[in-house]
């Protein structure tokens, strides 16, 4: 193994592979700590179209403000509760709230997110469209391939998603498949008519058997009105390499199936919520996991997705990113050499990320692998399956 490289860390070239949420949240905290940043990103243009809806517990989203990683001013609807609903012959036009689940959330457009910490990135770091192909660590530093030109730096972070090189050359594993999907849609509200009025300062979940479904309201992009956000989980027994299907690519085999689901379990007012979405705006994300055995190794660190990459039940994907990037900040204040950064740094993350991994397997679980009969749920039931969920005790 490569020892870690006993270098000061004002000064030193850090490259930072991915340019995604993770990736800016990198490069911001590594420029904040003196670091002579690169970012490799293989994406052309903006990324602000990759995403949908995504929510933040309240705390976290007022941590990030305060850190100066996201502006207070950054679009996001309020929502104080989840609506968890169930089929039912005497409520068959919208289903039975079976439990109204208070919580503190900050719903947002992943697009939004994204163009927020990347215009918080220091015109100091360097960013570069390519794609790195090899990565290489040694004792001298780093050799880091990009569109056939090679540069050395004395440290590398991954932040390169879920199928992340840095992470394989670390040693870190590869993920495995969930035996699940998640279809996703969002469109402008204007195009549904008639909103149900549980969108208003809510997210709602709709249950049914082997998955469910989670439906809410977003901000849309810069001078675009508000969307309706919605997620299907459903079981999908394809092979583990299936890749991520981007809106306007699912297939009529699969939109089929998608559809019957809606026609078999969802009442009408949440089958119109996701009927109303075109094709072109359907996507189909295979759910995947990992828990990593470091968190850095040698001069390689790993951050977001290419770190410990959870089920997105746990609702972590851009809070763990950014609170990777406030952890690798922070290190850096408290330590002058990478030799004692990159182990702080290792034991902070670490445990985190496979408690995170551990909730969203929890969580998968309980809302798709063994679901329970959901018709048959009062209040206090719903309230005692999901609290057992979360700390892994029944009750």
């Amino acid at each position: 193994m490569t020892p870690f490289p006993g270098g000061k860390v004002r000064g030193s070239r850090v490259a930072v592979v991915g340019g995604s949420v993770a990736g800016c949240a990198a490069a911001i905290a590594l420029a904040r700590a003196g670091c002579a940043v690169t970012v490799f990103e293989r994406s052309r243009g903006v990324l602000a179209d990759r995403g949908f809806g995504i929510g933040l517990a309240g705390p976290a989203w007022q941590e990030f403000v305060d850190a100066g990683y996201f502006a207070a001013a950054m679009p996001a609807l309020t929502c104080r509760s989840r609506w968890w609903v169930v089929p039912d012959p005497a409520a068959a036009e919208t289903g039975r709230l079976a439990w109204r689940q208070p919580l503190d959330l900050r719903l947002t457009n992943w697009g939004l997110a994204w163009r927020g910490l990347r215009e918080r990135v220091p015109d100091a770091v360097a960013w570069h469209t390519a794609t790195v192909t090899g990565v290489r660590d040694t004792v001298a530093g780093v050799d880091v391939t990009a569109d056939g030109a090679t540069g050395r730096f004395d440290v590398v972070v991954g932040a390169d998603g879920y199928a992340s090189l840095v992470r394989r050359v670390a040693g870190g594993g590869r993920p495995g498949y969930a035996g699940y999907a998640l279809w996703r849609g969002n469109y402008p509200v204007s195009r549904l008519g008639s909103l149900p009025p549980a969108l208003r300062g809510a997210g709602v979940s709709v249950m049914f058997p082997g998955g469910h479904a989670v439906c809410y309201l977003i901000p849309g992009l810069p001078g675009a009105q508000t969307r309706v956000n919605w997620a299907v989980y459903l079981p999908l027994p394809r092979p583990a390499g299936l890749l991520s299907l981007p809106p306007g690519t699912v297939g009529d085999g699969l939109a089929a199936a998608l559809d019957q689901v809606v026609e078999t379990h969802f009442p009408p007012a949440w089958a119109r919520v996701v009927r109303a979405t075109t094709r072109a705006e359907l996507a189909l994300q295979p759910i995947y996991d990992l828990a990593v055995p470091r968190y850095a190794k040698g001069r390689l660190l790993l951050a977001g997705d290419a770190g410990a990459l959870a089920r997105p039940h746990a609702g972590g994907g851009v809070t763990k990113a950014i609170q990777d990037a406030l952890a690798l900040e922070s290190a850096c204040h408290e330590h002058p050499r990478w030799d004692t950064v990159l182990p702080a740094y290792d034991t902070a993350r670490t445990a985190k990320g496979a408690e995170l991994v551990a909730l969203g397997r929890r969580l998968g679980a309980a809302q798709v692998g063994r679901t329970p009969e959901w018709t048959t749920m009062d209040e206090e039931g719903f309230r005692r399956w999901w609290h057992s969920t979360l700390d892994g005790r029944p009750r």
